[in-house]
């Protein structure tokens, strides 16, 4: 079995991460977290404490561990799946300078029927043109922390350029905006809904996440992917490729 480390390992996702290695022929040797804790693997707080030999590191955590995963990196030299968003442009320069010397993927989601949405988006935009009104509205359970969802961004920047996007809009709309309303509720997993509203028509694509494993399926594809690859910045849509 591949050997995968998870920072964020007592997290939601991360304690996803572990129950379904198995399934996609992985085992977690270990993992990060703030807070660490004994069990069946190893959970450090400080990374220079890891000891242990992976194949590749998985992260579902927050974008303030990013400089440990890099002083991690410039160690192990293992291939990297970011799955963590809410990285800023210093953030995601550090990205992509990681990426010239270790194989990183990353994606605001990890979700196969995600990629599917943005296609058929995209699709959907080309037919349409710009007399409709493009709007996404993203929903997610209380406890998560940026806004707009990575995923919605991710929809949004395959539809319209980034200063076009209006977050939370506040008064009337102008022509080729592009507008994100976000919903933080209960427990919800994940919902996105691209809405084109035309004079006549309107069109809808939506996307429904029931349960985090999908998340745990995508990052192992994602990690198989990697492992075989050389250094780069990758994300869903190189997955795809590879799929189709």
């Amino acid at each position: 079995m591949k050997k995968a480390f998870i920072f964020g390992i007592n997290g939601r996702m991360g304690q996803m991460l572990c129950a379904s290695a198995g399934d996609y022929g992985y085992k977690v040797v270990g993992g990060m977290d703030k807070t660490p804790s004994g069990g069946i693997v190893p959970v450090f707080d400080d990374v220079n404490k890891i000891d242990i030999s992976f194949d590749v590191i998985i992260d579902f955590s927050n974008p303030y561990l990013l400089s440990p995963i890099i002083a991690l990196e410039q160690r192990v030299k293992t291939p990297i799946v970011l799955a963590t968003t809410g990285y800023n442009d210093s953030e995601m320069m550090s990205i992509r300078m990681l990426s010239k010397s270790v194989p990183v993927f990353k994606s605001g989601n990890m979700s196969l029927g995600i990629a599917a949405t943005k296609a058929a988006a995209i699709t959907a935009k080309a037919i349409l043109g710009d007399s409709f009104d493009v709007e996404i509205v993203e929903k997610h359970h209380n406890q998560k922390l940026d806004n707009p969802s990575g995923t919605a961004l991710l929809l949004a920047d395959a539809l319209s350029p980034r200063d076009s996007q209006i977050v939370n809009r506040d008064g009337k709309r102008k022509h080729g905006e592009l507008g994100i309303t976000s919903v933080r509720g209960g427990g919800v997993v994940g919902e996105h809904e691209i809405g084109f509203y035309g004079e006549d028509e309107i069109v809808t694509i939506s996307h429904s996440a029931r349960s985090r494993k999908l998340f745990a399926a995508g990052a192992y594809k994602a990690a198989d992917f990697l492992i075989s690859s050389k250094p780069g910045l990758y994300d869903m849509d190189d997955l795809v490729k590879t799929l189709l």
